[in-house]
């Protein structure tokens, strides 16, 4: 993201700030109520909200067998205004500004394009190591042109808005709350169970998949802690799920797009495939993540005490 501003240690230093110790302690314990409540109130909320909108519209979240790419989009979008406020309430909570880091990041279209990247080629290359070792096959999926084109690039726009979404949730409100009760390790711990938790209600949940998605969560928190920003985990989010679902056909975390480029056909045992909660259940899937950590630590030089400012609160 940057480059270190000495030959200072990097530092992997929470996003607290120490006023909100002693008499400001307080802070920490109204922005976890106000995360909690979040998280509880989040499902009640939306069917109060989006599902009457859903069906006043006709969208439907699934209907073939596959996703509709429109109605995914306005959940997403949704779900991001929803996470959106939830950042917001417990910035006031903490005397934090919004624009402070996680968030704040002005190379974070940088950030972005480097994590969509990392995802795409790590996700691509478990896809293809599945294939190789003929536990499945992928061939072009019916479609014109044009037609891909789209899809592809609406896709990829609506997993970008997704990924910003849960990682404002799962990376941005819960590592602020986090740290302050158990330190930034403990809150990437935190991180990576809460990020499989809210995974449990998908199609084909398997043990083998709940872990991966806890290392998957554990990974993204760190690198919002290495890099002080959000915006590498936000675009490897999106690029993991893009070249699962509508690039190559898979299933995507238990469901299919609609519009996809290729058919990936499992044939294989389950642990080589991934099954029914596609390639991101395979054995494969951990290399992949291995391979974009190392990814992270060689493109994303880790932030030092000079790079950013812990924290600006407002005065």
């Amino acid at each position: 993201m940057r480059e270190p501003t000495g030959p200072t240690a990097p530092d992997l230093r929470a996003f607290a700030c120490a006023p909100v110790e002693g008499r400001y302690r307080w802070r920490r314990w109204l922005a976890l109520a106000i995360l909690v409540g979040a998280l509880v109130s989040a499902f009640p909320v939306e069917t109060l909200v989006y599902h009457p909108f859903a069906r006043w519209t006709g969208l439907q979240m699934i209907s073939g067998g596959m996703m509709n790419p429109v109605a995914y989009a306005a959940l997403m979008v949704w779900r991001l205004v929803w996470n959106g406020l939830l950042v917001l309430a417990i910035c006031a909570a903490l005397g934090r500004t919004p624009t402070a880091a996680p968030i704040g990041d002005r190379h974070a279209v940088r950030a972005v394009l480097i994590g969509v990247l990392t995802g795409v080629v790590v996700m691509a290359a478990a896809i293809c190591a599945i294939i190789v070792t003929g536990a499945a096959s992928a061939t072009l999926a019916p479609q014109r042109p044009g037609a891909a084109l789209a899809y592809g690039t609406g896709w990829m726009l609506f997993d970008l808005v997704g990924a910003t979404g849960e990682e404002f949730c799962g990376r941005v409100a819960l590592l602020l709350v986090a740290e302050r009760f158990v330190g930034w390790r403990g809150a990437i711990l935190v991180s990576g169970l809460l990020f499989a938790a809210l995974h449990l209600a998908n199609p084909g949940v398997s043990v083998v998949w709940l872990l991966r998605i806890a290392v998957q969560g554990m990974l993204l928190a760190y690198a919002t802690y290495r890099t002080r920003s959000v915006w590498w985990a936000v675009g490897y989010h999106t690029g993991w799920n893009w070249a699962s679902a509508p690039l190559f056909g898979a299933a995507g975390s238990g469901y299919l797009d609609r519009g996809h480029l290729l058919d990936f056909t499992p044939t294989g045992p389950v642990w080589l495939t991934g099954g029914a909660v596609g390639p991101e259940g395979s054995v494969f899937a951990f290399v992949a993540m291995a391979a974009a950590l190392g990814s992270l630590l060689i493109a994303t030089p880790a932030a030092t005490a000079g790079g950013m400012s812990a924290c600006k609160r407002r005065a």
